[in-house]
């Protein structure tokens, strides 16, 4: 049975907060592992002395600097709201001189220099746990490198500056243990846009010995010796799917359209509950059309979304589909939904090759309805427009503007409802963190915003019969449109827009 060895280091401050930067002087949160190796071996130091630190600690430590750990940490602060105070600038010699020169009146304090601080205040809890995952049973060296690091944990005083005191333990749990542990997960990824860490490498550990002596020999004969700084250590990239100050957020690629009237001299409207699935019908079809042939195989699945002898995708491929999303108009002056005027077309993730194949072909392309007529003709619309930002911008706080089709049956019973609603989420793309930390969730048949109509009133897909109901939902943390969950999110259904 697999298992994990997990160091958790628990902040004392009755407000817990934590001071420690990362490059640029920004604010690090977590805690890199670099910098809880560095606290682990200065501990081992103080409990070790000399030759018991390399007969006990070395050995473990050149274990431990080649694993990579996840970090399970407290929540944090949306705003990080600093204060300012002065502290002296070390340059004491300039007061003592005015001293000796009968300048009496000369002070300290005349030297302060200011000094911004921002910690970064811990809302979620008091800790923060380093889990390596240790594949099959151990070995009896492996078990003695585990027994002297859990000893050193125990002796960590402190983490990021001098005030940031924790206490700090190190046990060897299981694998669902671990799972259950409390927080944000923060995985080591190969993104090169993913926030970058410092962790230690091979050679970590000596380089933090031959730091610490060449700061003990500082001062010699020839003079002060800078110490130099610690050189063997290494940045990777570490996402969290909660984390609201990533550098990158994943976003479905997609492209949008205006739909106008067939002789292009202005926009043409569809009643939104009764022709929402006809719309995404017709921009399935001028798709289809545009993507004979092209590069990438089939047109079956992506764009049709079944399998060539007409059966529901299945399985990892289930999910490899365009999604066909008619915006209805949100008048920004009344808060209110209106009719369809604009078209969404999105992809998975890594398709962004799709995406550009259908916004460079879509253009001029007609909307034919399903008895031979031109209803209307797609022209490119401009990402600046104010009511496709409602869809594909970051927020909180979402609501439907066409019903969630539930993928599920809830027989009446609300706990039923949302645990299908949650589990709808997920399938949508969400990661299971994000859905787990949602801090409300409503759903009824009436709309949550002005103009929408009753939920069993809109027109389902075919072959889509589940109950119908529309959604608010506020996430923990912010999330990046186009937002569609349930059973008729690749056909315009259960479409979200952010709240005004």
């Amino acid at each position: 049975m697999s298992s994990a060895f997990c160091l958790t280091v628990r902040f004392l401050d009755p407000v817990p907060s934590f001071h420690g930067k990362g490059d640029g002087e920004e604010p690090e949160w977590p805690p890199s592992p670099l910098r809880l190796f560095q606290a682990l071996v200065a501990a081992a130091a103080a409990r070790w002395r000399e030759s018991q630190f390399a007969a006990y600690a070395r050995p473990a430590f050149k274990w431990l600097e080649i694993r990579t750990p996840t970090v399970v940490a407290s929540s944090i602060q949306a705003e990080r709201n600093g204060y300012r105070m002065y502290v002296p600038n070390n340059a004491g010699d300039l007061v003592t001189s005015a001293w000796a020169r009968g300048n009496i009146d000369a002070k300290f304090s005349s030297l302060n220099v200011e000094k911004d601080v921002r910690p970064t205040r811990l809302v979620g809890g008091d800790c923060v746990h380093y889990v390596w995952q240790l594949a099959g049973p151990q070995t009896t060296e492996v078990q003695g490198h585990l027994a002297t690091l859990s000893s050193a944990a125990c002796s960590i005083t402190h983490l990021g500056w001098g005030i940031d005191m924790v206490a700090a333990n190190a046990v060897v749990i299981s694998e669902e243990e671990a799972a259950k542990l409390v927080g944000q997960r923060w995985r080591p990824t190969d993104d090169p846009m993913a926030a970058g860490y410092r962790v230690p490498i091979k050679g970590t550990f000596d380089a933090l010995v031959s730091k610490h002596e060449s700061f003990l020999n500082r001062l010699g004969a020839n003079g002060f010796k800078p110490v130099p700084p610690l050189s063997a250590f290494g940045v990777l990239g570490y996402h969290c799917a909660t984390d609201f100050n990533a550098r990158h957020r994943p976003q479905r690629p997609w492209c949008a359209f205006q739909i106008l009237n067939p002789e292009t001299s202005g926009n043409r409207a569809f009643d939104t509950p009764r022709r929402c699935r006809d719309v995404a019908a017709w921009a399935r079809h001028a798709t289809g059309s545009v993507c004979e042939g092209w590069a990438f195989g089939s047109t079956e699945g992506f764009v049709h979304g079944h399998e060539e002898n007409g059966q529901p995708l299945k399985g990892e491929l289930a999910d490899q589909r365009f999604m066909y999303l008619p915006l209805p108009t949100i008048n920004h002056a009344l808060n209110r939904v209106e009719s369809i005027r604009r078209v969404l077309i999105a992809a998975p993730l890594a398709f962004q090759n799709r995406i550009d194949w259908i916004r460079r072909r879509l253009p001029g392309q007609d909307l034919v309805s399903i008895n031979g007529e031109v209803v209307s003709v797609l022209n490119l619309l401009s990402t600046s427009d104010w009511v496709l930002k409602q869809y594909t911008s970051e927020s909180r706080d979402w609501s439907t503007v066409t019903p969630v089709i539930m993928p599920g049956h809830d027989d009446h019973d609300s706990r039923k409802a949302e645990a299908i609603l949650r589990k709808a989420f997920v399938q949508s793309g969400l990661a299971q963190e994000l859905v787990d930390g949602i801090e409300e969730l409503e759903w009824r048949a009436v709309g949550f915003r002005a103009g929408l109509d009753l939920a069993h009133r809109y027109l389902s897909p075919e072959n889509l019969k589940g109950r119908k109901y529309h959604v608010r939902v506020r996430f923990a943390h912010p999330v990046r449109g186009p937002l569609a969950v349930g059973a008729g999110r690749y056909r315009g259904f259960g479409l979200f827009a952010t709240e005004l």
